[in-house]
């Protein structure tokens, strides 16, 4: 009989994992990977503290889809300072080693993120590089909405000299803080957000404190609306034929 339901996230126990899960994730079978407590209650506390002290920076931002809306970051993303090279590396130098002090220091969870990404793609791993200049490696980000959009990175006319080596883009996102409701990704079996319909199929994976997910960016994606905060540890990374690469 034919496979029900294949277009979902599937959960991964960290005790018993489901390899054939990942498995077919790693193909293009699957929506999406859910790591069920990825990080423990004291580890999220731990951050949170970090984060209180260090203090969200808000703005008004491209929701690629065409529209301006409010984000809440703590660290650059490349996006943001797509025309100003210059300004995204002079923050990465400095949030890099805010990050390594106040909360790499307490919870050093990127290495397992970055490990997980490797064992899934039998890859190594690193932290993608312009002309000598590191990525930033992850952010934090409240994102209370996002329409229907797709990431790409070598389509964006990003002039990054890793661009055109990528060959599949992904995303990952730790959640630190979950609202009273809404606030779901929706991943649809399309790639062209155009093309999205209210019959297009997709799978609502719904956010849980701890929790780690992974989903290709090259689908058409969005959040639901939320009712509260909802703050994730989140970033990009692609694969080459050499190594994973990260950044955000």
């Amino acid at each position: 009989m034919p496979e029900l339901n294949k277009w979902v996230v599937e959960d991964i126990n960290r005790t018993t994992p489901n390899l054939a899960a990942i498995k077919k994730f790693s193909t293009g079978d699957r929506a999406g990977l859910r790591f069920e407590n990825f990080l423990q209650e004291y580890q999220i506390d731990l951050i949170l503290h970090a984060i209180s002290k260090i203090g969200i920076e808000y703005y008004e931002g491209d929701d690629k889809a065409g529209g301006v809306v409010r984000k809440g970051k703590l660290g650059p993303n490349f996006f943001r300072f797509k025309s100003d090279h210059g300004e995204y590396f002079r923050r990465t130098r400095i949030f890099e080693e805010v990050f390594d002090q106040h909360i790499l220091g307490l919870v050093n969870f990127f290495p397992r993120v970055q490990e997980v990404a490797s064992k899934m793609f039998s890859l190594g791993h690193g932290v993608a590089e312009h002309q000598g200049r590191r990525m930033m490696n992850f952010t934090v980000r409240v994102l209370p909405e996002a329409p229907i959009h797709r990431d790409w990175m070598p389509g964006e006319n990003s002039g990054l000299s890793f661009a055109p080596q990528i060959k599949e883009q992904f995303a990952w996102n730790i959640y630190l803080k979950t609202p009273k409701s809404g606030g779901q990704t929706r991943i649809y079996k399309e790639q062209d957000p155009a093309r999205v319909g209210k019959e297009s199929e997709h799978f609502e994976v719904a956010p849980r404190v701890g929790d780690l997910i992974i989903f290709r960016t090259t689908y058409a994606h969005e959040v639901l609306p939320s009712d509260g905060e909802r703050l994730t540890l989140s970033g990009f990374f692609g694969t080459t034929p050499e190594k994973l690469l990260f950044w955000v």
